[in-house]
């Protein structure tokens, strides 16, 4: 059972990721035991997939995959029989694509969203008749979300650039998932911090 998948709700296959062991040797020496990845298209028997989840309304599709008495024949394992206990390489290789991709695009949907809607907000919102996007401690949380909405986005721009280029980077990918969502959560408590009350009630208002 996993509980969230990135792209689970409308992905048509799944790698599964299995410890195969042959206590009967019936791979006759044409593979090996161990880590084995397995690639099953999505009605695939035994297998579900769904429901979404919706983790503070974010629009990336996330899921649960889970599975009972699933049955996965040798044409269904990544590069057949020979690759059998070759998967690890393979499955870092597409966590690397997957989380060098979609994390940092959730944190750049993120700085755009703040972007756009606390900084109109704070151009029509007033105190003392005065926009509050003239006040000072206002100014610099935009700022630094800006600038770190504009680093997120260089980056996922370098990342999808990467992957363009049919390369997997691992430690880029690691370093991406870390410092982007990093960045995303610190742009979007300074737009909160901005909304304030706005930010917190829940309904059709909140914007963000």
């Amino acid at each position: 059972k996993k509980r969230y998948i990135t792209l689970a709700p409308v992905a048509g296959v799944v790698g599964i990721g299995l410890n195969l062991s042959d206590p009967q040797n019936l791979l006759g020496g044409h593979g090996e035991e161990g880590f084995t990845v397995a690639l099953l298209e999505r009605d695939h028997q035994g297998l579900r997939m769904g429901p979404r989840h919706v983790p503070l309304n974010a629009a990336f599709m996330n899921g649960t995959v889970e599975g009972e008495d699933v049955w996965i024949p040798m044409s269904s394992i990544l590069g057949g029989q020979e690759k059998c206990g070759f998967g690890w390489h393979m499955f870092v290789e597409c966590l690397a694509e997957g989380r060098g991709v979609s994390l940092p695009a959730g944190s750049i949907g993120a700085a755009r969203g703040v972007a756009a809607g606390v900084g109109a907000y704070a151009r029509i919102r007033k105190q003392f008749r005065v926009p509050i996007a003239e006040f000072g401690g206002i100014q610099e949380a935009l700022a630094l979300a800006g600038s770190d909405g504009l680093i997120t986005i260089a980056g996922g721009d370098l990342m999808n650039a990467i992957i363009d280029n049919h390369e997997a980077p691992m430690v880029i990918s690691s370093i991406m998932k870390q410092n982007c969502t990093e960045r995303g959560r610190r742009i979007v408590e300074r737009g909160m911090d901005i909304a304030a009350g706005s930010a917190i009630c829940r309904g059709d208002r909140n914007y963000l």
